[in-house]
């Protein structure tokens, strides 16, 4: 049966892991990896969800399956982290949300769903993240890209992608970052949402959000501007969410989606759709972690905490951003990287050639995604004068 199938290449970026850790040079730098690391390099357990998993485990007398939407509690409360108190979607019945394994299982079965209800492609700005096509290829559906990102000013193709958005019609989706962008930090602003969302109402189209770094970008609150919006103002969208980042939940693989219908009848015919979708790929979600979830939003004492852990790891990327590109002007190149300054989230793009990105892997030990995308937190005052060091040579050879 398997006789004929062909050995794929690995995956680029889960394999930068595994040739970084193969590096035996006492100086190396990764900034390819997805996670959130404090200056010292190491991606913690956070003290809020630490407190919430002894409290879940002291109280804990039972394994048995949870219900396919997710553990109890979770939906109800991550509603009201994205959407906010007494969002008018809500309170009409119009949001179903679900937990799902990670974001990226939201995005699945958000894909899937678009699929069944007769998506003829889904349109997304040039450069998006990578699994962002094969996952929405592997449900069917046609993926196109449009401009988006200016890689030489680090801002925004934003007339270019207006255009193609306007020539949008009612059976297309427009895949839509909800912050932090990734891979290029460069965001939408809310005048620009708005002129997104004006052109939904306009032509019909449904947005799909995938909203992975909520809190990275200013706070909680302004991050959620585009998620709110759509909410208030569309018939229909969907949103995945993951809390990979702003938990620090990457392995628990915590994610939702979020359904938005233009009426409660229309919801639920979607709601059975998702549930029957999720049971045909994962049954229900792992339980541990959307308690976890559940936990600190559903107590005022850990919500706290970790909504200032949260701003605590929003201002060390910003602040790692300042130092990255200050540093960078003391070595007379700072004016080729200044856009990162104005970025939002982990990630930014280097103005690196696929072969800049090789010579600094194979000179300097520095490992990135080939096409010059970045994390941030890979940046500290211990290395970014041996980064820009290695950059000034690449980028002047």
């Amino acid at each position: 049966m398997f006789a004929d199938l062909p050995l794929l290449p690995p995956d680029a970026l889960l394999g930068l892991t595994k040739l970084f850790n193969e590096d035996k040079r006492a100086v190396k730098i990764d900034l390819g990896v997805g996670v959130f690391r404090t200056l010292d390099g190491r991606t913690p357990i956070l003290e809020s969800v630490k407190r919430a998993e002894a409290k879940l485990l002291s109280a804990q007398t039972t394994k048995v399956y949870t219900p396919p939407e997710g553990a109890p509690g979770f939906a109800d409360a991550i509603a009201r982290l994205l959407l906010g108190e007494g969002h008018p979607a809500v309170a009409d019945g119009r949001v179903f949300a679900l937990q799902t394994p990670g974001g990226c299982g939201a995005l699945r079965v958000g894909a899937e769903l678009l699929k069944r209800a007769g998506a003829a492609r889904v349109v997304a700005g040039a450069p998006t993240w990578a699994n962002h096509q094969p996952l929405l290829a592997a449900a069917g559906l046609a993926v196109e890209m449009v401009p988006y990102y200016d890689a030489k000013t680090g801002g925004l193709f934003f007339d270019d992608f207006m255009s193609a958005v306007e020539k949008l019609g009612p059976k297309d989706v427009l895949l839509l970052h909800g912050g932090c962008h990734n891979p290029t930090g460069a965001d939408l602003s809310p005048a620009q949402i708005d002129r997104v969302i004006a052109a939904a109402e306009r032509h019909g189209f449904a947005p799909l959000v995938d909203f992975a770094y909520h809190g990275f970008a200013a706070d909680l609150d302004a991050d959620a501007f585009m998620a709110r919006e759509i909410a208030r103002r569309l018939p229909e969208a969907l949103i995945t969410y993951s809390c990979s980042k702003n938990f620090g939940l990457y392995r628990e693989r915590v994610g939702a989606l979020f359904l938005i219908g233009e009426t409660r009848e229309r919801v639920a015919a979607m709601r059975s759709q998702a549930l029957s979708l999720a049971r045909g790929n994962y049954s229900m979600p792992p339980a541990h972690g959307g308690s976890i979830v559940a936990e600190i939003l559903q107590s005022s004492d850990l919500a706290a905490l970790w909504k200032r852990e949260v701003a605590e790891m929003a201002a060390q990327i910003r602040e790692n951003r300042r130092l990255f590109v200050r540093t960078a002007g003391e070595m007379q190149f700072g004016e080729r990287v200044a856009a990162i300054e104005r970025q939002n989230g982990m990630f930014s793009m280097l103005p690196l050639s696929e072969a800049q990105v090789m010579a600094m892997r194979e000179r300097y030990g520095v490992y990135m995604a080939n096409t010059g995308r970045i994390n941030l937190c890979g940046v500290n005052r211990m290395n970014v004068e041996y980064l820009c060091n290695g950059l000034k040579d690449v980028l002047r050879s």
